[in-house]
């Protein structure tokens, strides 16, 4: 049996797990039905793609990639493809490569084909970037039926490529998304605004490699839902749907917000001229997700069951403001409690479910698993909630659930016998070092009792969205989760262990 330090460390381990099955060099693999070293039969030459033939034979490839990443992406693409692979292009962000240049899986060959841009510093387009994007646009202007084009794309893309079109400024249109944010647009909204002054998102780069023989994508997603019309903007994706019938303009969205009448003449007459264009889907383009957080969440449930946990996934779509999420969190345990001690009949902890219904009776059945075993269960969650920053302090959205959590576990009996993880697979919380961080009862009691402090000092902590700055102190910073960054990026993962 684990003591409860043990159970902590075995937390991190199925995080660290799940980072590890998201990495490139894993998702763009054979065991994952992408066979990219090309293999003759016969007289052609193919590689596979999801159990799909692609015949590359006598096919010049070439690649572009942008995003936080798409760098082992592309190192797996040049090692599989060799000599078939004649050149290529990333964006990728300022700093990448020296970051990665221990990680053998995350460098390119010394002779590499690839050019790299490194730019958007802080996520904010830039000069670079720019450049970048318009080396990408370019080279798949200039392909033909015998090329091939493969398009890398994750989470931070959009910011890696930027390309107004003439004669608006990067600044313009910078400062008009920046506008509509301010004003509570959707990002749905917003990304029909960037479309509308962008010249390659919106499926323009597609519409760009048309005359190649193929266009293929391959999509790490960092958004709830893997809408690839979403991720980078959608470069390569047109809905088939939108054909023919009616979407919200990007003037009525500006009017909406009140930012049209301030709007450039030069951007009111390239919106409005733009309007009715409609970008057609190309019939060579295909677009593989390759990575998601299933796909981690997959990974956390294996690793748990060699921890001798039953596990189960509760939902890969958790969004919000972290508050009310601890308040859910917090009231399903306690229902889970409730059950556990007969307090409750099925029908009141059916009620009491905060995720999709569907899966009610396969959670009863792991629940009442836990029972008859006497395994621990672990509830797994994942997506991307939100905090509402009023304080300045140093933090971010896993570190700051990890410590609410921990302080509720604290102030209830019950509770105290939980252990949970916050983090993200990107290895970044927030503009800090930390992946995120533990939460137990234990984590309230080392504060209290180690420093001599009472529970409004921690409370200020929260209030003042200072959890980093909390955790780096307690205890040398053994319940921060601490992994750098990682390259890539399925959005955040949360771990209840019901002890």
């Amino acid at each position: 049996m684990y003591n409860r330090w043990q159970h902590l460390q075995n937390l991190k381990n199925i995080f660290l797990k799940s980072v590890e099955s998201v990495r490139p060099h894993n998702l763009l693999s054979a065991r994952n039905n992408y066979n990219l070293e090309p293999r003759s039969e016969g007289n052609r030459v193919f590689i596979q793609l999801q159990g799909k033939r692609v015949d590359i034979t006598n096919k010049r490839c070439h690649a572009v990639g942008f995003g936080k990443a798409v760098l082992g992406m592309a190192v797996e693409l040049e090692k599989a493809l060799g000599d078939a692979l004649k050149q290529g292009i990333l964006s990728i962000p300022k700093g990448s490569q020296q970051q990665f240049r221990d990680l053998k899986e995350m460098c390119l060959k010394e002779n590499t084909v690839f050019r790299v841009f490194e730019g958007a510093e802080n996520n904010q387009p830039d000069t670079t970037a720019l450049q970048a994007a318009k080396e990408i646009k370019l080279l798949a202007e200039s392909l033909n039926g015998n090329d091939i084009l493969f398009v890398l794309i994750s989470g931070g893309g959009s910011a890696l490529l930027p390309l107004p079109k003439d004669p608006i400024k990067l600044n313009e249109k910078m400062q008009l998304v920046k506008n509509l944010s301010n004003k509570g647009a959707s990002i749905q909204e917003m990304n029909q605004v960037r479309i509308a002054l962008s010249a390659i998102k919106g499926g323009q780069l597609a519409a760009a490699a048309s005359q190649a023989s193929a266009v293929i994508s391959f999509v790490i997603s960092d958004i709830v839902g893997d809408p690839v019309d979403l991720i980078a903007s959608g470069p390569t994706w047109v809905s088939s749907t939108a054909v023919g019938t009616r979407q919200t303009t990007a003037e009525e969205i500006l009017n909406k917000y009140d930012l049209w009448q301030d709007l450039p003449d030069h951007m009111k007459i390239l919106i409005t001229s733009g309007s009715d264009k409609e970008v057609l889907p190309q019939p060579n383009n295909s677009i593989y997700v390759v990575g998601d957080n299933r796909v981690a969440t997959s990974a956390a449930v294996a690793e748990a069951m060699s921890c001798n946990y039953n596990p189960f996934i509760a939902s890969t779509t958790m969004q919000g403001d972290i508050e009310g999420l601890t308040k859910t969190y917090c009231d399903f345990l306690r229902a889970i409690y409730d059950f556990q001690e007969g307090l409750i009949e099925e029908y009141e902890l059916r009620k009491r479910f905060p995720f999709d219904s569907r899966i009610f009776q396969h959670f009863l059945k792991t629940l009442l698993m836990c029972q008859k075993s006497e395994k621990p269960l672990l509830l797994i969650t994942a997506g991307e909630p939100t905090v509402k920053v009023s304080g300045c302090g140093l933090g971010g959205r896993n570190q700051e659930l990890a410590l609410r959590l921990a302080l509720e576990f604290y102030r209830e009996e019950r509770l105290r016998k939980v252990c949970f993880l916050s983090a993200g697979t990107d290895g970044i919380d927030g503009p800090t070092n930390a992946a995120g961080a533990l939460a137990c009862s234990e984590v309230v009691q080392d504060f209290l009792y180690s420093k001599s402090k009472e529970i409004s000092d921690l409370i200020a902590f929260v209030e003042n969205n200072d959890s980093y700055n909390f955790y780096k102190q307690l205890k040398q910073g053994d319940y921060h989760v601490m992994t750098g960054h990682t390259g890539t990026n399925v959005m955040d993962l949360h771990l209840f262990l019901l002890l």
